[in-house]
């Protein structure tokens, strides 16, 4: 990033040099009707003295802000976001070499995330948004559209059209989930999934979903249970499949955060992951490669996401068609130690659980 402004205006460069001011704005504009000795002189004594542009008059003048903007969705008890860390981290990154700074702000509800949209609009704050943990119908996406204001979705919305976007192939990657779980040796695949108005939980149940359909397995709806993405939800998505009279012996997750509950309630109940319940996650943070066992996960880099949707929004705002840019990637399966061959059937595994939770009490919490 730059240099912190200092006290040097542009008339102490022109007092230093003996010229007008405006001859010095001539040559930090780049005007080519000064000579070259004065230009040298006057370039000499801006590195000498250490000016710098003012940055808020140099935007006022190209109408640019230098600064994008984010708006984290929080409360609903998600808790802390692992995953959203490390992308903002990757935008911050991003715009760190590009010169360019970064706007993060929180909202409770919808209605206060299109407040702040507002605000942030009104009061030229930033240059563009970037638009994260997308809906099935998002308002944030249909509210920057309709103020044709410019924006990058990180995720796509039911309607996929019309608008920027970087997304990784979620549906794909899950259906490869399943038939890598299959293969293992498990016949009951339990899915902890994301609440649904998330399209990317929506995207990851169809691809469990289209994933047993490929194989030939009846699909079991009291496999699936619905929980906020954090590691709670994960906690109580693992304790309600798992208390099932015919419980699944693999649970495939549809965050990493889910996952690590799943881990947390297997250690709580006596069960190792990978050896007793295989648990896989997605999203690929490097937490989970320190984990007790490391864990088994779809792999999308939060901190590359992050950096490619920034870059994607500077190019908009240099002129590129947002449809231009919409980017479908894969998400890789790095297999760890969270994974393995069922150890026991379900029933059996059914009656080592009652064994082991007869002394323990029973929350009966389900999923939302």
């Amino acid at each position: 990033m730059s240099r912190l402004r200092g006290s040097v205006t542009i008339d102490d460069v022109a007092r230093h040099v003996g010229v007008a001011k405006g001859t010095v704005s001539r040559v930090l504009n780049n005007y080519t009707d000064i000579s070259d000795e004065t230009r040298k002189r006057i370039l000499k004594a801006v590195k000498d003295l250490g000016y710098q542009p003012s940055a808020t008059a140099r935007n006022l003048k190209r109408g640019r802000q230098d600064t994008l903007g984010i708006i984290i969705p929080v409360g609903h008890g998600n808790g802390a976001d692992p995953f959203l860390s490390e992308f903002i981290d990757g935008i911050a990154r991003a715009l760190d070499e590009l010169d360019l700074d970064l706007l993060v702000t929180t909202a409770h509800s919808r209605e206060h995330m299109i407040e702040s949209l507002e605000r942030l609009i009104a009061r030229r704050k930033v240059d563009g948004f970037i638009v994260t943990r997308t809906e099935v119908n998002d308002p944030r996406i249909a509210y920057l559209q309709e103020r044709n204001f410019p924006f990058v979705a990180h995720g796509r919305t039911a309607n996929p059209s019309g608008y920027a976007w970087y997304d990784i192939d979620n549906e794909a990657a899950f259906a490869e989930g399943v038939r890598h779980i299959y293969s293992l040796g498990h016949e009951r695949i339990g899915l902890v999934g994301g609440t649904l108005e998330l399209n990317f939980a929506r995207q990851r149940r169809e691809g469990y979903r289209q994933g047993l359909r490929d194989l030939g397995v009846k699909h079991d709806p009291s496999l699936e249970t619905i929980q906020t993405v954090s590691e709670k939800g994960g906690i109580l998505g693992a304790e309600e499949l798992l208390s099932l009279d015919q419980p699944p012996t693999a649970l495939l997750c549809a965050t990493d955060a889910l996952a690590i509950g799943a881990v947390q309630y297997c250690r709580k109940i006596g069960l190792k992951a990978g050896v007793d319940v295989t648990v896989i996650g997605y999203d690929g943070l490097p937490v989970g490669e320190y984990l007790d066992p490391p864990l088994t996960t779809f792999s999308q880099s939060a901190q590359e996401a992050g950096g490619r949707v920034a870059r994607m929004l500077t190019d908009i705002l240099d002129g590129k068609s947002p449809t231009s840019l919409q980017e479908l990637s894969k998400a890789d399966l790095i297999r760890r130690a969270s994974d393995g061959a069922p150890a026991k059937t379900p029933a059996a595994l059914a009656t080592a659980l009652r064994e082991r939770l007869k002394d323990q009490p029973h929350s009966g919490n389900k999923g939302e």
